[in-house]
């Protein structure tokens, strides 16, 4: 396991990675945080300060931590204002002397060096002379990727929380990270043991509460991010690594809405902004791999056999960078600096989601219906970034290759997640779609209501009437959640346990009439559910979009239709 640690460790940076890890490490080490890392504040030389009793030594200490990134040579040693060497020095000139507490006064002082690599042999004995030079003013100390790694397996991964089976899990887990057919079984095992989940993510007897729930937390992400890092590997598959640390994610904020108010808030302070930071750095990993095949016209080709696997490739990319951009463009901000920060990063993951939708014509042809959900997500995006237009020319090739594979009983969007169902009875590959695949239909929904909102009332006419003449016993229908939702949305797909069906949905033959329709579901018992959201009124929106995705729920349609006002005229 130290191992697999150290090697996650050493993928970290210095600012908002390791120097978010270690102040929880130091909790778990019995310390109390006195300071944490702040962005723009002078530091004077320390990153991270603890109060508390030396394990080995029983001396009450204050702990005051330097945290750098990668190696430490030569130049990191001693060149330049960030240098290891005058960091120590401003801490010894200005922290020691004028920024002390009165009851850190008489502690004995220790200062550690933290980082993500190891001292090269070319600076230890510049290292040794130093402390030893210093030995009088306080204990100087290196902490390299492998020492902390050993004082995470210690204190973080103990045998009361990390069980044997747990690392079996793991690393079974880990074994297996470059199959991109592996389901992650193992690693969720792991999780929904240490969060006391049962299959239906209901509480187990006796769960933990306090201080062990946020250790429990700490352990979920730690563990998703050493799996998502393996999945970087070459033979890894970085997809398995996102699914791996979004489930973490959200199994994780569905334990903490079981938890009492106060843990809830600790959570929330605390280890799930750690996991929310581990979503951010992986989801970033992952667009950067991606980024490059999404200006590349029919970039598909190469890792697809045929228009099934291409066409699900396709939406899922589709769902995946919709929920990036959503998650970069609602990130709760404080300061105009981190808002158009935030902004213009998701303008760069906009762009890649709206060139891989002109390049690769499959982006038009969905072959499953819950594909639904990833368009919804993506249009979604497109008008919150500005691509009205976009969205607009993007649904118009939907409508008119669906409403032409209903017409031809060919190529139609299934309503079946069994992909042998999709092979045999589909008509994706040779023949028609049986008439059992074509019952229902949540994708003719999401047309015509989306057609309605970006103000397209032509294309919606023309669906209602098709939809009537052409294909009259599909089945038109939509979930709307009802108030247990939040019970299950970030645990399991949500439309099985909770909400109604609005169904069959008789399209009126006049966009008006159906713009009227939406507004009563939009004003009714279905639109305020969302209000209730406990990811929303915390500010974290994506949270929810995010859920809908992993999990294949169909987001609320009083969700989207809130757009309507702003984009029909």
């Amino acid at each position: 396991m130290k191992l697999v640690i150290a090697e996650y460790l050493r993928t970290l940076k210095e600012r908002d990675e390791l120097d978010r890890l270690l102040p929880d490490l130091l909790v778990e080490m019995g310390y109390v945080p006195v300071a944490r890392p702040q962005t723009g504040n002078r530091q004077y030389g320390v990153d991270i300060a603890a109060r508390g009793e030396n394990s080995d030594t029983g001396t009450d200490e204050l702990l005051l931590l330097v945290v750098k990134q990668g190696d430490i040579g030569r130049t990191e040693w001693n060149s330049g204002n960030q240098a290891v060497r005058q960091s120590i020095d401003e801490i010894f000139d200005v922290y020691l002397k004028c920024h002390l507490e009165p009851q850190d006064q008489s502690r004995s002082i220790r200062i550690v060096v933290a980082t993500s690599g190891e001292l090269k042999q070319t600076v230890q004995a510049n290292w040794s002379g130093f402390v030893t030079d210093n030995q009088a003013k306080a204990v100087i100390e290196f902490w390299g990727a492998d020492a902390i790694a050993t004082l995470i397996e210690k204190h973080l991964l103990d045998e009361h929380i990390f069980h044997d089976q747990d690392r079996r899990d793991l690393r079974r887990a880990l074994a297996l990270s470059g199959d991109s057919e592996y389901d992650r079984r193992d690693l969720h095992r792991l999780f929904m043991r240490t969060l006391d989940l049962n299959n239906e993510g209901q509480l187990i007897d006796k769960p933990k509460t306090g201080k062990a729930l946020l250790k429990a937390l700490r352990i979920v992400n730690l563990s998703a991010q050493a799996f998502a890092h393996w999945t970087l590997r070459d033979d890894g598959d970085t997809r398995q690594g996102l699914l791996a640390v979004e489930r973490a994610m959200l199994w994780s904020w569905h334990r903490i809405q079981l938890a009492d108010e106060k843990t809830r808030k600790d959570a929330v302070a605390g280890p799930f902004s750690m996991i929310w930071w581990g979503y951010y750095r992986f989801a970033s990993q992952y667009f950067a791999r991606v980024q490059p095949h999404c200006f590349v016209e029919n970039s598909l080709t190469k890792y697809a056999s045929n228009g099934v696997e291409s066409s699900l490739i396709a939406f899922e990319q589709i769902g995946i960078l919709a929920s990036i951009t959503l998650f970069l463009g609602s990130h709760p901000v404080s300061t105009e600096e981190e808002k158009k920060s935030w902004y213009c990063n998701a303008i760069i993951v906009t762009d890649a989601l709206e060139a891989w939708l002109q390049n690769n014509g499959v982006c038009s042809s969905p072959c499953l219906d819950r594909h639904s959900q990833d368009i919804t997500l993506a249009i979604f995006a497109l008008i919150g970034m500005g691509r009205t237009e976009a969205a607009k020319k993007w649904l118009r090739k939907l409508f008119l290759n669906v409403d032409y594979a209903y017409k031809a009983k060919k190529f139609v969007p299934v309503d079946t997640d069994f992909l042998d169902d999709l092979v045999e009875e589909g008509g994706w590959l040779g023949g028609q779609t049986t008439d059992r695949m074509m019952e229902m239909s949540w994708m003719l929904a999401t047309i015509a209501g989306w057609s309605v909102i970006l103000g397209m009332d032509e294309i919606y006419e023309v669906l209602a009437k098709n939809a009537k003449d052409d294909y009259p016993n599909v089945c038109i229908q939509l979930w709307h959640p009802e108030k247990d939702l939040y019970q299950y949305l970030y645990f399991q797909p949500a439309h099985f346990e909770s909400g109604v069906a609005e169904a069959p949905i008789l399209l009126p033959p006049v966009a008006e009439d159906y713009r009227k329709q939406m507004d009563m579901i939009r004003e009714s018992e279905f639109g305020k559910v969302i209000l209730e959201s406990p990811a929303t009124k915390v500010g974290l929106i994506a949270l929810d979009l995010i859920a809908h995705r992993h999990f294949s729920t169909p987001v609320s349609p009083a969700f989207w239709y809130s757009l309507m006002d702003n984009t029909s005229t």
